[in-house]
């Protein structure tokens, strides 16, 4: 063989190998970036900010879930009961922010056969600096320029980590997507491991007091991005809805002096959206049965799959739901409550 012949054949080789791999990538498509799952596939676990576009935009549903790890053990099968959905699909991120969010409501909003949006109201949200927090959804997944997909297609961790994934996946899931990004599976929730994920953590000595208005610049913006939305699609409802922090959560906002400035920052938020007709906010911060007992926790926030389920049976049921009327005083006396609350019992 000679050189000329060598390097002819590599180069054809390597044009098959590419070839090959794009195109088992576009057939596969483990992000749903193309397409829905051929071959009796569903959108089973990959990786959360590769794949949720590609679900927002190419599956069929009417109701759409959209959260952070607050709303990752939700199991979207549950709310296709027909009374919040019929067909469900969770768009969960962990750790998102809003501009993370509204590239999910962008697609979402699209799809006239939505009905209902889920959205997880976290208060992180309310007390961060949203410049500070852009977007983490890869731009190639996002926009519609073929020449991008290269990133895809030939993508390594693609190929060798999530195409293999989404497979076993299917498999082991029974080819449903209900529970993918649950991971309540991997944790044990207990009160002595809840204080010991906080107490390295918890101040010793109080932070002086922030003022009342201290976050609503950035309510200001989260409001400025949100009603659009909402504006945009009258007919449909979204749902937002407040996690049950446990108390160790508000012994840290105490110790860091924001309780205030916290509620009023939610206060704010809520005041807003309970004038659009098709807003409903459920709001479960003073569940005390829930929040005091730590054996609902892993850390100072984040709670069992057992509590996921009780929020949606509330949300289906119509409890804990705030109204213009009930809002303020609901979170008045939290705040005076968590504010009284022995918060020292926690740890005996």
């Amino acid at each position: 063989m000679t050189d000329k012949q060598f390097f002819v054949r590599s180069i054809t080789y390597s044009l098959i190998a590419l070839l090959f791999i794009a195109v088992l990538t576009a057939v596969t498509d483990p992000f749903v970036h193309f397409h829905k799952p051929f071959f009796g596939l569903a959108a089973t676990e990959t990786e959360e900010r590769g794949q949720q576009i590609g679900v927002a935009k190419n599956m069929d549903y009417d109701t759409a879930i959209i959260g952070s790890s607050m709303a990752e053990n939700f199991e979207a099968g549950w709310f296709n009961d027909g009374v919040i959905g019929n067909k469900t699909v969770k768009l969960s991120m962990q750790g998102a922010h809003f501009d993370d969010y509204s590239r999910l409501l962008n697609v979402v909003l699209k799809n006239p056969e939505v009905k209902t949006v889920i959205f997880s109201l976290d208060n992180y949200i309310l007390l961060h600096n949203p410049d500070e927090f852009p977007t983490t959804i890869p731009e190639y997944l996002e926009n519609d320029k073929l020449s991008d997909d290269i990133y895809y297609l030939w993508n390594k961790s693609v190929f060798f980590v999530f195409i293999p994934q989404f497979l076993i996946n299917n498999i082991t899931e029974g080819f449903s997507a209900d529970t993918a990004y649950c991971w309540a599976n991997r944790y044990t929730f207990d009160k002595y491991v809840a204080r010991a994920t906080y107490l390295p953590f918890r101040l010793m000595t109080p932070d002086p007091e922030q003022p009342f208005n201290s976050y609503y610049e950035y309510v200001d913006e989260f409001l400025a991005g949100i009603t659009p939305y909402i504006e945009s699609r009258p007919d449909v409802t979204f749902y937002f809805y407040s996690s049950p922090y446990s108390i160790l959560y508000w012994d840290d906002c105490i110790l860091r002096g924001r309780l205030t400035a916290e509620i009023c920052a939610i206060n704010e938020v809520y005041s807003k959206l309970l004038e659009y007709d098709n807003v409903r906010i459920f709001y479960f911060q003073d569940d005390w049965e829930v929040i005091t007992d730590l054996n609902n926790y892993k850390d100072y926030s984040h709670f069992s799959q057992e509590i996921s389920h009780y929020l949606y049976e509330c949300m289906r049921d119509g409890k804990h739901e705030l109204t213009k009327d009930t809002s303020f005083d609901t979170l008045l006396k939290f705040s005076e409550d968590v504010a009284d609350y022995d918060h020292e019992s926690s740890f005996h």
